[in-house]
């Protein structure tokens, strides 16, 4: 996890080193202008105004702290606020540490769980205002995000809160092995409002349906060489569609290596937000299992089979759940990770 923080005093200054020593399974950066600087052993200078240094930490940082005003941190971030689906977490601490307040993404971003570490680390009386923690209820964004979860439809994940608060029954249904019992919430035979776990977005078991998809689906893709973006990006999406799996189940796109400048699938992976990693030859020759053969892959790439090959190099399992599949030359295939639900 990667930590800004932001000082502004010589009291806050102590404090970030304190934060420093305590955090360090993380990289963590702490800024404070520069004629506080002696203060603390650990700090950076902030060499940029606030404005252009908290763009930056909102593009590159999964946590972002405040030690000062809860007053500046609002008007600092404000700018910056788009959705809970990808901003970061915000924590906004006195500089005395006192009170150490969870201000934005307290479920998805993870900023209620990161202030009650920090409230420990300096003693402090953690802040948390979200209305399923302070009522002890099962809050259904924060559980998707620490499994991996898509959540479809943040409205719907919304409207599931608000009946959980009032204390409505929601329907659970999952494709995949549930490991634990299911929270008070949860009701088997409920059927209006519920929760399903599925690969397929548009499965819909309930009347009211918040579908939660795992990102496990590994995608193998081979091309000619400059294959035109939209051919790769259009072939990933209907071969999946095919199958009934959510482009927002890939968690990455691979190939072999010679094809790792590739814009065409460089940019598909990018439009997926999933990384694009590739590998030799001689790595996927030794991947074991039934593939499809190509002659003229084998004498141009030196495998059998590019798709389904890096399909499993990516995955850690080494079964297909797609096998290789050519629209407009070309080649799609997909493995998935074991993945069990656990509540």
């Amino acid at each position: 996890m990667k930590i800004d923080i932001y000082a502004f005093t010589g009291n806050g200054a102590k404090l970030c080193d304190k934060l420093i020593e305590n955090l360090n399974e993380h990289e963590v950066d702490a800024y404070i202008p520069e004629k506080y600087l002696s203060c603390a052993r650990l700090i950076k200078p902030r060499e940029e105004n606030l404005y252009k240094a908290l763009e930056k930490s909102f593009k590159n940082a999964d946590s972002i702290i405040f030690v000062g005003s809860a007053g500046i941190a609002v008007r600092a971030v404000a700018p910056f606020v788009r959705s809970k689906k990808t901003d970061p977490a915000v924590i906004c601490m006195d500089e005395r540490g006192i009170n150490v307040i969870s201000l934005l993404s307290g479920h998805i971003g993870g900023a209620n769980k990161l202030t009650l570490k920090i409230a420990d680390i300096v003693g402090g009386n953690p802040v948390i205002t979200t209305a399923t923690d302070i009522n002890g209820k099962f809050a259904v964004d924060e559980w998707a995000h620490n499994s991996n979860l898509h959540i479809m439809s943040l409205k719907r994940a919304r409207d599931i809160a608000a009946d959980i608060l009032e204390n409505k029954k929601i329907g659970f249904e999952s494709d995949f092995k549930v490991n634990g019992g299911l929270p008070p919430e949860m009701d088997l035979d409920e059927k209006e409002t519920g929760i399903c776990i599925s690969l397929d977005s548009n499965k819909s078991p309930f009347k009211n349906t918040l579908n939660l998809i795992p990102k496990v689906v590994s995608v193998g893709v081979g091309c000619r060489k400059e294959t035109d973006f939209n051919d790769v990006y259009n072939a990933v999406r209907e071969v999946l569609g095919k199958h009934n799996i959510s482009h927002f189940a890939v968690k990455s796109i691979n190939s072999i290596d010679l094809k790792k400048e590739e814009e065409g699938i460089k940019r598909t992976a990018e439009v997926f937000k999933v990384p694009f990693h590739t590998y030799s030859k001689e790595e996927l020759n030794k991947i074991q299992g039934q593939f499809s053969n190509s002659d003229f892959v084998k004498k141009v790439a030196g495998v059998d089979t590019v798709c389904e090959r890096a399909a499993i190099a990516g995955s850690q399992s080494k079964t297909l759940i797609i096998n290789k599949t050519v629209v407009n030359s070309v080649t799609v295939a997909a493995a998935a990770d074991e993945y069990e639900v656990v509540i």
